[in-house]
């Protein structure tokens, strides 16, 4: 009986771990993966400044709406304020993030009409009949400007929706707590 009770608690336990494992797995950097399964990605990363790095966050796969068989990274770095450009690819359909360190640079995105998760307003666009799709917020503090752009070329369908912009930079946004 006791043998039972046991294995029984011992399913229930592994259950709850594997439950809250993907609540966490939600806040987990998806920047360590990425550079592990594209070494060319940490290269330019590596670029940059120690202090530029901290703000570097990527989002999560799994909301991308694209079947990614392409990952491309380039470190900004002739200039400041540095910053990284992430292209993430399905034949012609592009993801792209971008993200701009902004430590001491008084930055606005202009007018927000996007409200994103932790009370982050964000600025969302669509161009070229839906085929580009953009949204670009500054992280909570204000250290690093972030946009995101979906781009479907014409002809296509394209897989981005603004739900789908919404939930890449919310995925973003909650790595950054």
């Amino acid at each position: 009986m006791k043998l039972k009770l046991a294995s029984v608690l011992f399913g229930l336990i592994l259950i709850l771990a594997a439950c809250g494992g993907q609540e966490e797995g939600s806040t987990e950097n998806h920047l360590d993966s990425l550079q592990e399964n594209y070494p060319e990605v940490k290269t330019e990363v590596e670029k940059l400044p120690e202090d530029s790095r901290s703000e570097i966050t990527v989002p999560n796969m799994e909301k991308i709406p694209l079947e990614v068989n392409d990952v491309e990274a380039v470190a900004e770095t002739e200039l400041e304020p540095y910053g990284m450009d992430f292209y993430y690819g399905e034949d012609d359909k592009r993801l792209n993030v971008m993200i701009k360190d902004q430590k001491g640079i008084d930055a606005s995105i202009g007018e927000t009409n996007e409200e994103l998760d932790q009370d982050v307003s964000g600025a969302y666009t669509e161009a070229e009949e839906g085929h580009l799709l953009t949204i670009t917020w500054l992280s909570k503090n204000e250290n690093a400007l972030y946009k995101v752009t979906g781009f479907t070329p014409s002809g296509e369908e394209s897989p981005f929706t603004k739900e789908d912009m919404v939930e890449i930079a919310n995925s973003i946004i909650a790595q950054r707590n």
